[in-house]
């Protein structure tokens, strides 16, 4: 069985960086609601920019690549400003 942290706003907005937020946003519960005609993620409250015409699951899988995606982009444009 997985846990997951509870979603709060307040935690998601201490964090300074994209990285630390999409991982924080990964280690909590994401869902998926009505949008429309398609799904759209969101984890508690907060709505993710994440659109699928399958799935709960499929959106949710979506969601979860976005994120990371998200988070690997923040980190090499990080490193690239170092350079």
């Amino acid at each position: 069985m997985t846990t997951y942290q509870a979603f709060s706003r307040e935690t998601l907005s201490s964090f300074k960086t994209l990285a630390e937020q999409c991982r924080y946003l990964l280690s909590c519960k994401i869902s998926a609601t009505a949008s429309g005609k398609a799904l759209q993620a969101r984890v508690g409250d907060f709505l993710l920019p994440v659109f699928c015409n399958g799935d709960e699951y499929q959106t949710i899988q979506k969601a979860v690549l976005w994120l990371k995606t998200q988070a690997v982009n923040y980190l090499n444009a990080a490193k690239q400003q170092e350079i």
